[in-house]
């Protein structure tokens, strides 16, 4: 065999890749004004859908995160902490904005009925 007849038959055995009609379709999404909303609005309703609500528990977890991380900062930094008495204060406020966030909820709940 001589080179050119290698070549040849490495050309005659090149596949081509089939075409697949599912992928290869271009896609038929109409563009979108800049002033359209980001959330698609559900059919029939003529309003983009509410955004849920920021939760009161959500909110009262990243402030005890953040206590606890300026604590452990004011520690680094020399202060003297009372670990028992932060630890209660830090229950005690928690708890209390749960609570106050509960009622909070409860009172806009009954205003929208």
């Amino acid at each position: 065999m001589t080179s050119d007849d290698r070549s040849t038959e490495i050309d005659a055995t090149v596949v081509e890749p089939v075409q697949d009609a599912v992928t290869d379709a271009s896609p038929t999404v109409e563009p979108q004004p800049a002033s359209a909303p980001y959330l698609p609005t559900p059919a029939g309703t003529g309003k983009a859908p509410a955004r849920p609500p920021v939760r009161i528990g959500t909110i009262v977890w990243g402030l005890v995160i953040t206590a606890i991380g300026v604590l452990v900062l004011a520690l680094v930094a020399g202060a003297t902490i009372d670990s028992g008495l932060a630890v209660i204060g830090l229950l005690a406020g928690s708890g209390i904005a749960l609570l106050i966030g509960a009622l909070v909820s409860a009172v806009r709940r009954r205003e929208t009925r």
